[in-house]
């Protein structure tokens, strides 16, 4: 074990292909990538993409996802333990769930509300499940609120004991977002009581993001809605894909950055101490022909300035968990 700065990219799949079960893990400090795809850390038990994912006491804990590119929601938990570089299964969750957070914040150093995504039903029975796990007993309640409003994919953040998720897909229907703007709710874990914020100005899902020097950070994403791609409409402010929108929380209003120098959509974003990572997923302008994959190997590093280009990973894909820890691999 290694102490530092690590992005983690766990699972994922390939697009229209097969989900994947590579434990990858990027060393800032380093500039290096370590994969299981070259031997050099455990792989997955089970292979999920779209799965809830979070961090406790050096261990990296994977909830649901699915076991197909587009079918196959499960119930697994798998828990990879850092230090000693293994997987094991713990209990399973109470039911299947899908297109989870990326990453769900620890509240009181001991619970995580799994709220959001899929069930078992169908591509598209998104729910508006809370649950709390407690990490320290293995044990869930499903006692707890429901939000107002279903959401898959959404994206959460923790801010002065706020639970907030933000963006992704809302309602029981094929549409990628039928809520008028993305659907930015909160929720108190004290209170057990949920609230609806201003919504995200463009509705968009699929992106990434991350809470970094006390903003949300939303990058990328793409939409269906004609009027968000169309530039001769009214709420056209540029490709979505290439967006860069921010939220503060204080102040409970959005904000853009300048665009992305590509469009970006189903990867990564995390957070480290001094800059804003994005990675993986898909960029439209670096796909790989001649592997049939069409997701990019590449990572940037923000600035607030521009983006920056660091070594390339040695996977391609998208829809996986997006872990920052303070601990890796000593390779």
């Amino acid at each position: 074990m290694k102490k530092g700065e690590f992005l983690w990219a766990i699972g994922g799949k390939v697009e229209n292909k097969h989900a994947v079960g590579d434990t990858t893990v990027y060393n800032i400090d380093a500039n290096e990538w370590y994969s299981s795809e070259k031997n050099q850390l455990a792989p997955m038990p089970h292979p999920v993409q779209g799965a809830g994912w979070t961090s406790f006491k050096n261990k990296i804990y994977c909830f649901g996802g699915k076991t197909e590119p587009h079918s196959g929601c499960c119930d697994h938990v798998q828990i990879y333990n850092i230090e000693e570089d293994t997987w094991e299964i713990y209990n399973p969750l109470p039911q299947p769930r899908s297109k989870l957070g990326k990453y769900y914040p620890i509240i009181d150093n001991r619970y995580v509300y799994l709220f959001g995504g899929d069930n078992a039903q169908g591509p598209f029975s998104r729910v508006n499940w809370n649950w709390r796990y407690d990490l320290v007993n293995d044990s869930w309640d499903m006692a707890v609120a429901d939000a107002p409003h279903s959401q898959s994919f959404p994206l959460p953040s923790y801010h002065e004991g706020w639970l907030y998720f933000s963006t992704g897909n809302t309602q029981n229907n094929p549409e990628q977002n039928t809520y008028e703007g993305s659907l930015n709710q909160r929720y108190h874990p004290k209170t057990d009581e949920w609230e609806v914020v201003k919504p995200c100005p463009i509705p968009t899902t699929d992106g990434s993001g991350d809470k970094w020097q006390n903003e949300l950070h939303f990058i990328g994403g793409w939409n269906t809605n004609e009027a968000f791609y169309n530039p001769k409409t009214i709420n056209y402010r540029g490709p979505v894909k290439r967006q860069h929108m921010v939220y503060n929380y204080d102040s409970d209003t959005w904000h853009f950055e300048s665009q992305l120098p590509g469009n970006w959509h189903h990867g990564g974003t995390r957070a480290s101490k001094d800059f804003l990572w994005r990675f993986l997923g898909t960029i439209d302008e670096n796909i790989d022909i001649r592997s049939r994959n069409p997701h990019s190997n590449k990572i940037f590093r923000w600035d607030q300035k521009e983006w920056i280009e660091m070594k390339e990973a040695p996977v391609r894909k998208m829809n996986f968990g997006t872990i920052y820890t303070t601990i890796g691999p000593s390779i």
